[in-house]
């Protein structure tokens, strides 16, 4: 990734101030919030963003930043443009807290950016982002829970099968994702989500495909086959088991 001119700064942010993107941004957004505090809702994940706390949000991610009503908050805001190849099985976004030891290299990296005679700017930039990126990911680790997946690999693993739903991914593919033998993936899996990993993918493959009724034309063995279901009694077993009815039930409900 690599810094998009203009979109870095300092920010003093008034009280109920609001920040909303529905369809997100085309670039990465990475804030640090230096004093105050600020909310910030992105998808089904909602955080408080107090001091020293660092929030980031990949593109086209919808977001809701705002501000408390009683005080200001100063925040530090780089903006990134994205790189398909470095991104692979990232998260939508994350959020670190308490990790005050990237408060200079913000500064670092806002200096470098505002000044463009600079010699090797350009490596340096790439250096301190490098080093940035880096803490963060260590420091979303070390706040994870043990014995359970981060929250980060929580949601790359959530937007990888959303993602390869018709696909009908594995459990191989999904330890994968998180960086994990599969055999510790699964048992780490089950105690994050309550289930084994393969009996999650049903319920997600059947979650979409309740939606693809609800939303296409298509008959129900479409929608099996679309899912890849080649029996189309198996997937009314499992859409029952998941869904509470069967499938021609759902659509006439």
């Amino acid at each position: 990734m690599v810094h998009v001119p203009g979109l870095f700064d300092h920010h003093s942010l008034g009280t109920g101030w609001r920040l909303d993107f529905p369809d997100g941004l085309d670039e990465h957004l990475l804030y640090f919030v230096a004093s105050g505090s600020c909310s910030a809702t992105v998808g089904r994940e909602r955080w408080i963003i107090d001091a020293g706390s660092v929030l980031w949000i990949r593109p086209h991610t919808p977001f809701v930043i705002t501000t408390p009503d009683d005080r200001r908050t100063a925040v530090h805001r780089v903006r990134l443009a994205p790189d398909e190849e470095t991104e692979v099985g990232l998260a939508p976004a994350m959020y670190v807290p308490d990790v005050w030891e990237v408060r200079g290299l913000f500064d670092l990296l806002i200096a470098e950016l505002l000044d463009t005679t600079l010699p090797h700017r350009h490596e340096r930039v790439r250096g301190l982002l490098l080093v940035l990126f880096t803490t963060l990911f260590r420091r979303a680790e070390q706040h994870a829970e043990p014995g359970v997946l981060s929250p980060s690999a929580r949601q790359a693993i959530e937007k990888f099968a959303d993602d390869h739903i018709t696909d009908r991914p594995t459990v191989a593919d999904l330890a994968a994702v998180a960086s994990l033998s599969p055999d510790y993936f699964t048992r780490t899996f089950r105690k994050t989500f309550g289930m084994p990993p393969r009996e999650w993918l049903v319920c997600r493959r059947i979650q979409h495909a309740a939606v693809h009724l609800d939303e296409s034309g298509k008959s129900i063995a479409q929608v099996a086959m679309t899912y890849g279901y080649q029996d189309s009694f198996l997937f009314s077993r499992q859409f029952k088991s998941v869904m509470g009815v069967p499938p021609q039930a759902y659509r006439a409900r």
